[in-house]
Parts: C-alpha cells; sequence; structure tokens
C-alpha cells in the first residue's frame, strides 16, 4: 500500500494548497527578487522542514510550543517584510538574492506560516495513519513542488510585464494583508 499513501498524500496536498497562502508567497516572492528557481529552493526546503516536523515531532510541538505563538510570529514576519517591501518600492532596480539572509528570510517566512497550518496537520494524520511516514513525506514534497513551482514561474511572468515598482508595492500589501489576517486569526 506505499503506492496508495504517496498518492494520497500528493492528491490531499494538493488540493489543499492550490491558491493557499504559500503558493501566493512563493508567486510573490518570484515577482519580488526575480529568481524562481532560488525562491523555489528556499520555500521547498522550509516545506520539507515543515513536512519532517509534522511527521517527526509535531505533536510533541503541539504540547509544548503554543501553536498561536507560532501563529503570531508568521504574522508579524508577513507585516514586517510587507512593510520592507512596501518602503523600498520605488526602486526599479529587483532586489537581490545574493545576501544569505535573504534567502534564510524566505525560508524564515515559510516555515514559520506553515507550523500549524492546514497541510501541516494534514501531513501529521496521514503519517499517525500510515504504515509508511516515508510515503506522506514524499507525496507532499511533490505536491508542494508542484504548486510552488507554478508559483514561483507564474510570479517571475507576472513580474516580466509588470513594473518592478507596482510589483514591490502589490507584494507589500499582500504581505501586510496576510499578516493582519494571520494575526487576527482568519487565515
Amino acid at each position: 500500500m506505499p503506492i496508495q499513501t504517496l498518492l494520497s498524500s500528493i492528491s490531499l496536498i494538493l488540493l489543499m494548497e492550490l491558491g493557499d497562502k504559500t503558493m501566493l508567497t512563493t508567486m510573490c516572492l518570484s515577482a519580488q527578487y526575480r529568481r524562481p528557481k532560488l525562491v523555489l529552493f528556499a520555500t521547498m526546503t522550509a516545506l520539507a522542514a515543515s513536512s519532517i516536523i509534522a511527521i517527526v515531532i509535531g505533536f510533541i510541538l503541539s504540547y509544548t510550543l503554543p501553536v498561536e505563538a507560532i501563529t503570531y510570529v508568521s504574522g508579524i514576519l508577513f507585516l514586517g517584510l510587507g512593510i520592507l517591501t512596501l518602503v523600498n518600492s520605488n526602486s526599479e532596480v529587483p532586489d537581490t538574492c545574493d545576501n544569505p539572509g535573504t534567502l534564510f528570510g524566505m525560508f524564515s517566512l515559510v516555515l514559520l506560516s506553515e507550523l500549524g497550518d492546514k497541510s501541516q496537520i494534514a501531513i501529521l494524520a496521514l503519517a499517525a495513519q500510515s504504515a509508511f511516514p516515508i510515503f506522506v513525506f514524499l507525496g507532499s514534497v511533490i505536491a508542494f513542488l508542484i504548486i510552488n513551482s507554478i508559483g514561483a514561474a507564474t510570479g517571475y511572468h507576472i513580474a516580466e510585464r509588470i513594473p518592478l515598482k507596482i510589483v514591490k508595492r502589490v507584494v507589500g500589501i499582500i504581505f501586510i494583508l496576510f499578516g493582519l489576517l494571520v494575526v487576527f486569526g482568519i487565515l
């Protein structure tokens, strides 16, 4: 039944993540930095880490760290990144990803926004019910790769057609909205 576990995991995560904030975050980061492969790498690394946490120690975290604290930190990260993006939105020069801090920032943003998210909870539930948790992990990573590849490519192609100032302003506003929705428990 490993194939069934793999296909169930892929299907569930694909359906849950299509149009989700992680896909939109990847799209926005790709549009802003114009480095879709690097954004996809940072996003996938964070999502793989999130999936591992869900499978290996997710239930322990839920007892030791309040999900509300993780949620607020995630919301504040979105707000801060949105404000920073708006402040720097007058430049037509793409932000560089050469700084390791930028890559770590993308990783942290995605990882913290996924902790306690519906897809992480679904992965935890699938792993708890399955005799093949490695296939749950592989299925979730495959689904995340499909969804976020679409997001990174879409963001990059949108950014090619729209002036960078406008892209940065829209990304900043989207991140601020995500931050507010997360902090107020709506998202």
